[in-house]
């Protein structure tokens, strides 16, 4: 094997990161099932699974259920990930704040703690915040050098100037800059992302076998527009890095586009126009005729318009949302199309939403598990992957 390029170190390694894999998408297994779904040796799986156990990354959690037939010889005994063994600190920042926090292997909350930030503060106050939580969460929790995999940071693009992020010249998102203002917080592995690829990863990973997605589109929608494309549990870029930029997408015969009409700044345009004309007399009387409220009134889950001429702008906006969501099941036929909505008019894209899965029979479109409560697990799904399972958890470097 090493004439071919690979060393029996490189060789377990690649098996360690398929059993994670298999364990991560599939949920608790037998080492013999192990063994007919990754195509080696029921032997080698054994050998490999016992190393992980000793290691503490694997547990047996006992005999595999009946299966209706009566079976003979020994009971399959089930093995899954130790989700404790470890734990991991992840990064959000998102929506004027910036989330850090604790938790385990499968995404349970440890702790986690919130500053206020904007994209256009200081770089030092980012780092000063990041600082100041991981202090007080490493403190609390005991935190020793071994006791975390890496970090994990998921960040909105309307962060990007005050991180330091660029984009290349082939479209893809550059890291570097954030990556050297961490390292004076942190000495251990780090792994980024853009919020709506963060997004993906964790609803993949952070969620029961049975209900992750192999194939699915995240939209982030409203504030600063992001979006993934994941073809079996794995990001696809597009040739230039650019696949699914949907906020560019043409809508109706005017061919606005997505970000022209969805944005937050397109919606609180429209609706400064509705106020000064006094076209909108019973959303200013809710609001008392304050226009920030007026916005956000219009804006939140449950809003009922009355006047005609609001009721025929959040109509337009059920119509631009129905329109992405069909051309995104079209173009890219996933399984499920997630939502992440960040200052959208919630009401409009709820309804957009419901008319589509009606449409379909089916749960084809549905909002992000994550938000504002538990946003800094889209960070942590992305150290657990690349930190974690893509490195076959934690090997020694030499046999």
């Amino acid at each position: 094997m090493d004439s071919l390029g690979i060393s029996k170190l490189d060789l377990k390694r690649q098996n360690r990161m398929q059993i994670l894999r298999l364990l991560r998408n599939n949920g608790p297994i037998s080492r013999i099932d192990i063994a007919h779904t990754i195509h080696i040796t029921k032997a080698a799986v054994t050998i490999i699974t016992n190393e992980m156990i000793r290691e503490g990354i694997l547990i047996e959690i006992g005999e595999q259920a009946p299966t209706g037939k009566v079976s003979r010889g020994r009971k399959k005994i089930l093995l899954d990930i130790h989700s404790t063994w470890r734990l991991v600190l992840g990064i959000s920042l998102h929506g004027g704040w910036v989330d850090v926090g604790l938790c385990t292997l499968n995404g349970s909350i440890v702790e986690h703690h919130t500053a206020p930030l904007q994209p256009n503060d200081p770089p030092e106050q980012l780092i000063g915040a990041i600082r100041s939580i991981y202090g007080d969460l490493a403190y609390k929790n005991d935190l020793k050098q071994d006791s975390l995999i890496g970090v994990g940071v998921a960040v909105d693009p309307a962060y990007f100037p005050i991180c330091g992020i660029e984009r290349g010249r082939n479209g893809q998102t550059v890291f570097t800059g954030l990556e050297k203002k961490l390292c004076t917080c942190f000495s251990f592995p780090a792994a980024f992302g853009e919020l709506a690829e963060a997004i993906s990863v964790a609803e993949s990973d952070f969620c029961p076998g049975s209900q992750s997605a192999q194939h699915q589109v995240v939209l982030q929608m409203g504030g600063s527009f992001g979006s993934c494309v994941t073809i079996g549990q794995e990001s696809y870029r597009g040739a230039n890095g650019r696949a699914c930029r949907f906020e560019n997408l043409p809508l109706g015969e005017t061919r606005s586009t997505v970000r022209n009409t969805l944005s937050k700044q397109a919606v609180a345009r429209q609706l400064d126009d509705l106020h000064t004309r006094q076209l909108s007399p019973s959303l200013d009387s809710q609001s008392a005729n304050d226009r920030q409220k007026a916005e956000w009134i219009f804006c939140r889950s449950g809003f009922s318009p009355e006047d005609p001429a609001v009721c025929r702008y959040f109509d337009e906006i059920r119509t631009d949302y129905t329109s992405v969501f069909q051309t995104v099941l079209t173009m890219f036929d996933p399984e499920t199309v997630i939502v992440q909505p960040d200052e959208s008019v919630l009401e409009a894209l709820s309804q957009a939403i419901g008319n589509i899965n009606a449409r379909l029979g089916r749960e084809a479109i549905r909002l992000s598990r994550f938000d504002e409560t538990n946003l800094f697990l889209t960070g942590a799904a992305l150290a657990v992957r690349e930190c974690f399972t893509n490195r076959g958890g934690t090997m020694p470097e030499t046999e």
